[in-house]
């Protein structure tokens, strides 16, 4: 019997992944210790070394020829047996109790879903306004555990967890979506119960916002939210990929 499936789809992360999962199974331990049963499923398409590196964590690690992420997220939904499903990006680095804390926010019944607000692995090395970019982005997300209508403008995937049973209520992933496909999935699971943010965060390598900017970063994020909610598509031909 497994309680949780965790769910990474990968894609040319050989630079990232092995620190991720390395820190990922320090957590799993945690887990086990609480008698916390969790499955850990890496769905991959990648041209490196990706897969090669998620076998050595996991017997569950799966090559995929179907593009997009959110293609290879049900996929992994499919194969999982964990009745809550953790969608976990490649670079994203969890503390050592946060399996355990996102298993005990879920036995309240009432919440359906679980978001984490996220820092910056060097957070130093940041210049300041990257340092204000990640404060007003930890604000924004605790506060869409208070307002759920702003849970429409939450676009982080470091991870986000669902009851499986709703999961499969809405869906899944909507896979003609290259953005937005994570809010739209909670917007829809918002309509059976509660989405709890976490009082501690994790961790990821700030690599899009080094490339973009903060700048660049707000105006993909806001332009492509209009678009999607007023004109009822998404403003960009896709989503640029940063690795």
């Amino acid at each position: 019997m497994c309680d949780m499936s965790i769910i990474i789809a990968t894609k040319n992360e050989q630079e990232y992944l092995e620190k991720t999962l390395k820190h990922l199974s320090l957590a799993m331990i945690e887990a086990k210790k609480m008698n916390i049963n969790v499955e850990l499923i890496v769905i991959d398409g990648s041209n490196d070394n990706t897969l090669s590196i998620a076998k050595k964590f996991t017997e569950k690690a799966y090559y995929l020829l179907l593009q997009g992420v959110s293609k290879a997220r049900n996929y992994g939904a499919k194969l999982s047996e964990g009745q809550i499903l953790i969608f976990m990006d490649a670079d994203t680095i969890v503390q050592k109790n946060t399996l355990v804390d996102i298993f005990k926010t879920l036995r309240n019944e009432t919440v359906v879903s679980v978001i984490t607000y996220v820092l910056p692995v060097h957070y130093h090395m940041l210049p300041l306004s990257a340092k204000i970019f990640y404060a007003i982005d930890k604000i924004a997300i605790k506060t869409c555990g208070i307002i759920g209508f702003l849970i429409r403008f939450y676009n982080r995937g470091d991870i986000v967890v669902i009851r499986k049973t709703v999961f499969n209520m809405v869906g899944g992933f909507e896979e003609k979506l290259y953005m937005m496909e994570i809010t739209t999935l909670l917007v829809n699971a918002s309509k059976y119960g509660h989405i709890k943010v976490l009082s501690t965060p994790v961790f990821e390598s700030s690599r899009r916002l080094k490339k973009w900017g903060v700048i660049k970063s707000y105006k993909i994020w806001w332009k492509n939210y209009f678009s999607f909610y007023v004109l009822k598509h998404l403003h960009d031909v896709k989503y640029e990929v940063v690795r």
